[in-house]
């Protein structure tokens, strides 16, 4: 049995998504395709534009059989954090004998190249990152120029883009795609993908989509030229848009608008609908805006290093800074310095926010990531899979949430409760009608 399982967001689904999907089944031959998918906030550091379970049924509705909610922990953290919460979920369940994911880079040993120097961090890795570090750049950045010392002291060409103030400029750029793989947003997660299977030495295999149309941030609609089935040519053309894209024509456009237009070609029919039939608020960062200012004021005296990823200088600065809040995203660009770069800090924020600790991460990391499989959604024709999952699972995963008392330990119960907790919080300012998780079925298409 081949079960493909895809990480993602669907922030919202659109084209691409769909166009991945397909693609597991019909070129992979996917007997069935799994999704982990955040809940109700997303990796940016930012709420989700519409509830998990609306993104869950625009995903079955899309040919997914199962989607599952990645836990709050790790659908806000950092691309590792993300990519090992995720791959914990997965290779938890017992079957997912493949991982697919959108990248700009389709080259899987260019992807694991990377991805093994990262997990090994040599000598010439490792001493160079610590440099850039003491220098004051960016994580990001200190693991890109340690990334380029490695690939010299392999002897390779360095590329011309290398952030190393020791390049010449004469040097060959034949290995430019390296720094593409590390600094593109999808092949840089897919990495991070590839660092969680290595650690765990897990039989997954991984397949690399080409990604095409509008680029992760792009907000303009764009042609997609895409491998299709129904074309003489062989291509397929649509108008694509990236999530980015399509947040920022929702949240633009009066409720009325959103009845037509370009936004109905760039999601599918089905997920459209979903969109412009959806009971409640739109929400962005801002829609957070006064909680957030709340619980700062009122831990000001304190400081915040207690919160996942907020460090002493970090804290000063919003401390600094309070007294000139006007709204989330402001705030949030005040706070910006050379090392740390706008969603670094606004995850930092929604962490203080939702009382996601240091502390607790620290536990879930040395458990390997604690994880659970929560089930939101599946297709009815798909049940089967549910009896295989259930006999082969490593993880607890919950049909039910009134059975996680019985059937999760202590610290799955604990990252269980966070993650229900902020999911009350998201719809309470969401106003969608969900009073308790509890009174709710898992969505059955």
């Amino acid at each position: 049995m081949k079960v493909v399982g895809i990480i993602a967001e669907f922030n919202p689904f659109h084209n691409g998504h769909q166009y991945l999907i397909d693609t597991c089944k019909r070129t992979y031959g996917a007997d069935y395709v799994v999704i982990v998918m955040s809940g109700d906030y997303v990796q940016r550091g930012a709420p989700a534009l519409l509830s998990k379970f609306s993104r869950a049924r625009m995903a079955l509705k899309a040919g997914a059989d199962l989607v599952l909610e990645l836990p709050l922990y790790y659908s806000l953290g950092s691309a590792e954090f993300f990519a090992e919460g995720a791959i914990s979920v997965l290779s938890g369940l017992g079957l997912v004998t493949d991982l697919a994911f959108g990248s700009e880079c389709t080259d899987i040993d260019k992807l694991r190249h990377v991805a093994d120097i990262l997990v090994d961090e040599p000598l010439a890795y490792k001493e160079a990152m610590k440099q850039a570090l003491s220098d004051g750049l960016s994580y990001p950045s200190a693991q890109a120029r340690g990334l380029c010392a490695q690939l010299r002291f392999e002897g390779k060409t360095a590329p011309a883009s290398c952030p190393d103030s020791n390049i010449k400029d004469d040097e060959s750029d034949s290995l430019n795609q390296y720094m593409d793989v590390f600094t593109s947003p999808n092949s840089g997660l897919a990495v991070e993908y590839l660092k969680a299977i290595k650690r765990r030495n897990l039989d997954i295999n991984p397949i690399a989509i080409p990604r095409s149309g509008a680029s992760y941030h792009d907000t303009n609609i764009v042609s997609a030229c895409m491998p299709g089935d129904n074309s003489s040519e062989g291509i397929l053309t649509s108008p694509s848009a990236s999530a980015t894209g399509i947040r920022k024509l929702v949240l633009g456009s009066a409720p009325a608008s959103l009845t037509g237009g370009i936004l109905s070609e760039v999601i599918p029919q089905s997920a459209f609908e979903e969109l412009t039939g959806y009971r409640g608020t739109f929400l962005s960062e801002n829609s957070f805006s006064d909680l957030l200012r709340y619980k700062l004021l009122l831990e000001k005296s304190e400081g915040y290093e207690q919160y996942m990823d907020v460090s002493w200088d970090l804290s000063n600065r919003i401390a600094a800074w309070l007294d000139h809040y006007e709204d989330f995203t402001s705030f949030a660009a005040a706070c910006n310095s050379k090392n740390l770069t706008y969603s670094r800090i606004s995850r930092c924020l929604m962490h203080i926010l939702l009382n996601i600790t240091k502390e607790n991460m620290s536990a879930y990391k040395a458990d390997n990531y604690t994880a659970y499989g929560r089930i939101l959604g599946m297709r009815k024709e798909s049940s089967a899979l549910l009896s295989v999952i259930h006999e082969k699972a490593t993880i607890p995963v919950l049909d039910r949430l009134k059975d996680a008392d019985k059937v999760l330990f202590p610290l799955q119960r604990q990252l269980f409760n966070e993650t229900l907790t902020a999911g009350t919080i998201y719809n309470a300012q969401a106003v969608n009608g969900i009073i308790s998780e509890y009174s709710l079925k898992h969505i059955a298409i």
